[in-house]
């Protein structure tokens, strides 16, 4: 009888490093036939595809295997493995959105877990510390913050949280509905970022000339469609929002 002996590829996947599970996809290429034998290489292994696309996210954390399968046109075959460890991704939360009153402070209700895990707070304005999950913060407009945690592996997580800042009303105590298109109507500066804001104005009698819930309207010196007298009218400003008083005027 005749034997033919075909040669037999040889193989090597070099290591393959640790990745982050938040890492994105990308391309295994380790892989390689040594001796220049016409054939074709193929992967297989948790979270990769045969032509070497892997995705930590579909592995999964922990340690898996990757396997190289190289098969040479004569039909011989071999193999070489690498393992490949994906580390967790820390999880992260900014916590809800906050409301604070002009000159006040609120606490943010930062949280995460992982292994490991460091806390950064940016940016870096009006918060008394960046390094802790509930750091107390002062600011003076509206503000977005971003918390990002970090595990001893490297991997990283972030969330984000907006605080709504209040600003003091500014109340005129005066103005002038003639129709000449200058201060017509009484406007309160920043009245209308309070949601829920209740508007009472009463003549010196105690009538009732106008009202609203909300303040999408502004007075313009009118009852009834009708203009009323110049002289002074009192106004009660109910912002619906615990800790603060009515403001009167």
């Amino acid at each position: 009888q005749t034997i033919t002996l075909s040669a037999s590829p040889q193989v090597a996947l070099n290591p393959l490093g640790a990745v982050c599970e938040e890492v994105p996809g990308f391309v295994v290429n380790q892989g390689k036939e040594f001796t220049g034998i016409a054939g074709t290489g193929v992967y297989s292994g948790d979270g990769i595809t045969a032509t070497g696309l892997f995705d930590p996210r579909q592995a999964t954390p922990g340690t898996h295997t990757i396997r190289y399968t190289y098969t040479a046109t004569n039909g011989c075959t071999a193999f070489a493995e690498q393992p490949i460890a994906v580390y967790a991704q820390p999880t992260v939360s900014a916590g809800p959105d906050k409301v604070l009153l002009e000159g006040g402070f609120i606490t943010l209700d930062g949280s995460g877990s992982g292994n490991g895990i460091a806390y950064l707070w940016t940016p870096n304005i009006n918060i008394d510390s960046t390094k802790v999950p509930v750091p107390k913060v002062s600011p003076t407009t509206d503000i977005t913050y971003n918390l990002t945690v970090t595990s001893e592996d490297g991997c990283v997580n972030s969330d984000l949280v907006f605080v709504h800042v209040l600003k003091t009303p500014v109340i005129p105590n005066a103005f002038s509905p003639n129709g000449d298109g200058i201060n017509d109507t009484w406007v309160i500066q920043y009245l209308n970022s309070y949601t829920n804001v209740d508007v009472a104005i009463f003549n010196r009698y105690g009538q009732s000339v106008f009202h609203s819930a909300g303040y999408s309207k502004y007075w313009d010196g009118t009852y009834n469609g009708k203009a009323l007298p110049a002289g002074t009218y009192y106004y009660v400003i109910d912002r619906k929002i615990e800790g603060t008083k009515k403001l009167t005027g």
